[in-house]
């Protein structure tokens, strides 16, 4: 902000001190040829007083030498008879009796020096103004430092009117901020207490089926839901200094799709899988695990059952990339599909938010484009654990361009 007002202050006082300098400069070369041609004249008056006592071309020869244009050889004088006495030829002057007395304008050079002069005490007054000019604003600069430092607090202005009002302004947004987030994790500690029951009714129904495959694929994810709710209740009231921690992405996505891979083999598709090496992010092993049940639900659910699937893992140049692509018809409209609760196609948009939250948390990006399997892909970059990296910026990209 202080250098955006000294920029104005410059350009101002500049645009007055070009204007000062260059009025000066034609006022003093103005002057100049004013006195200049006022001694023209005054010569001119002397010879011609000569002219008017006497025509004697001795006496009017030396009246001219004694002058200074005549001197310069600016001067003349035609007498009655046609002669012509002193150098020069210039525009009549005066005239006595039967004389001419003409005058060559003497030329006046540009008063370089005092226009230097001028220059000199122009800069000094533009330093001076800027220097004067910041004062009135010392006030606002501190107003707004406050502003800025003051995340997680009340904001308290002591300045102008506009910004204290501006103050009260974010203090109250906060304070809506902060009910709407107190709203929103009551309702979410509200669904999953309701959710207890059914899940607890629902795995005594899981466990009365018998043994086999698919009772064992029931009660494996009876029992990640139920761990789900648990987690979701639990970050509701996180624990002092608990700390997010990190986990390896191929061990997660390997573990994650070995529930899915078999999903996938009941429906027909085909599950393409390639997890690489390990390769650590600082996310909690459940919150990738939950990012990557939410994307391969997506699949599955708006997808045709032998629509294929494919997951992989690429670390690169200190980021890591999880993408989750399947074969379907891909997303309706990819400008809103990553705005939360407007998704489209009977989605609540909840997942691809849950996808993106993760990533940004590690400084990363989610992207939204066409695969090479035909339907949706979703590219989310985290940040390697233990690598600094400035915060990407848009995080959310929309790429969708149809088939050639």
């Amino acid at each position: 902000m202080r250098a955006v007002i000294t920029r104005a202050l410059l350009l101002a006082t500049g645009v007055v001190a070009v204007v000062l300098v260059a009025t000066a400069g034609f006022l003093l070369h103005s002057h100049a040829v004013s006195t200049a041609a006022q001694a023209d004249r005054r010569d001119a008056a002397v010879v011609a007083g000569v002219l008017a006592v006497s025509s004697d071309p001795d006496a009017v020869r030396g009246t001219i030498a004694r002058t200074t244009a005549g001197a310069e050889g600016r001067l003349s004088v035609v007498l009655e008879d046609g002669t012509r006495l002193g150098a020069g030829g210039g525009p009549r002057v005066t005239s006595a009796g039967g004389s001419v007395v003409s005058v060559v304008p003497a030329s006046v050079p540009f008063p370089f020096l005092p226009v230097l002069l001028v220059s000199g005490i122009a800069l000094v007054a533009v330093g001076l103004a800027v220097w004067l000019g910041h004062r009135p604003f010392t006030p606002v600069l501190a107003a707004l430092r406050d502003l800025t430092t003051s995340v997680g607090r009340r904001v308290r202005l002591r300045g102008p009117r506009e910004l204290e009002a501006l103050a009260e302004s974010i203090d109250e947004a906060s304070s809506r901020t902060s009910q709407l987030l107190a709203k929103e994790r009551e309702m979410i500690a509200d669904v999953s207490h309701r959710l207890r029951t059914p899940l607890a009714a629902l795995r005594l129904d899981a466990d009365a089926i018998g043994p086999g495959p698919v009772a064992d694929r029931i009660r494996s994810a009876v029992s990640t839901l139920g761990h789900d709710v648990d987690r979701i209740i639990q970050s509701l009231h996180p624990v002092e200094g608990e700390t997010a921690g990190k986990c390896d992405v191929a061990s997660v996505v390997e573990s994650r799709m070995a529930f899915w891979s078999a999903h996938a083999a009941d429906q027909g598709r085909v599950c393409e899988i390639d997890v690489g090496e390990p390769c650590w992010v600082p996310l909690a092993p459940d919150a990738l695990g939950a990012v990557v049940d939410t994307l391969l639900e997506n699949v599955f659910r708006h997808t045709p059952p032998a629509a294929p699937v494919g997951v992989s893992v690429v670390r690169h140049a200190g980021w890591v990339t999880l993408v989750v692509e399947d074969g379907g018809t891909g997303v309706a409209d990819p400008s809103s599909a990553l705005h939360r609760g407007s998704s489209g196609g009977g989605s609540t948009g909840l997942g691809l938010d849950i996808a993106r939250a993760a990533a940004e948390a590690t400084g990363g990006t989610i992207h939204l484009e066409r695969g090479r399997l035909g339907g949706a892909r979703v590219r989310l970059r985290f940040s390697e654990a233990n690598s600094h990296h400035e915060p990407a910026s848009p995080r959310a990209w929309r790429l969708w361009r149809g088939h050639p």
